[in-house]
């Protein structure tokens, strides 16, 4: 337990003292960047360059030994490794037995591939089976609109029938009431009376 503490303690001692460290080289190193901004801001006091040409030394070339060396030119000769991988040579011969075969079994061979690349689409049967429940759907609704036209139809000759009918009505009872209005009158209540003998004229 105490050696954990003890080095705790000397950890937090090596933090701190480099934190002070740290803070200690802040003020110098925040000093040297304003002194390089200031000279590199610094207005340029105006002075006359003169170009100077540098002349190198010329460099006396080294003698050369009396024998000149021949460079080491290592040849690489290419070995086949033997294989049983698809070579060159395999692929030549094959190509030579394709060229010997009949031209007429090659068209062949191509048309029959072509028949067989042909896609063909159906229908499956669940998707007939829905086509045909749509189907008779829009049957049955263009009937029903049909039925309900016709007896729309039939209903408006039915209604202007009755509508003439009800003027026929209110016409005779026009008439009526014009009848009993004048039945009703004294003249006429008289005139019945003496026909009738029920009064002397």
């Amino acid at each position: 337990m105490a050696t954990l503490l003890d080095e705790l303690q000397m950890q937090t001692v090596a933090v701190d003292t480099a934190a002070k460290l740290h803070n200690a080289q802040i003020n110098e190193r925040y000093r040297r960047l304003q002194n390089a901004e200031a000279d590199q801001f610094a207005t340029p006091t105006q002075q006359t360059y003169e170009p100077v040409l540098s002349v190198e030394p010329t460099v006396l070339p080294v003698e050369t030994p009396a024998v000149e060396q021949a460079p080491q030119v290592t040849e690489y000769v290419r070995s086949y490794a033997q294989s049983p991988l698809f070579t060159t040579e395999k692929f030549d011969r094959v190509e030579e037995l394709i060229q010997e075969e009949t031209p007429v079994a090659a068209v062949k061979v191509v048309e029959n591939t072509a028949v067989a690349q042909e896609t063909q689409y159906s229908l499956t049967h669940m998707a007939k089976v829905v086509m045909a429940a749509f189907a008779a759907l829009v049957m049955i609704m263009l009937t029903l609109i049909c039925v309900n036209s016709h007896v729309i139809s039939r209903n408006e000759v039915e209604i202007q029938a009755l509508e003439l009918q009800r003027e026929q009505l209110i016409e005779e009872n026009a008439e009526i009431r014009a009848l009993i209005e004048n039945a009703q009158s004294d003249e006429v209540i008289r005139e019945f009376a003496v026909q009738n003998g029920m009064i002397a004229g």
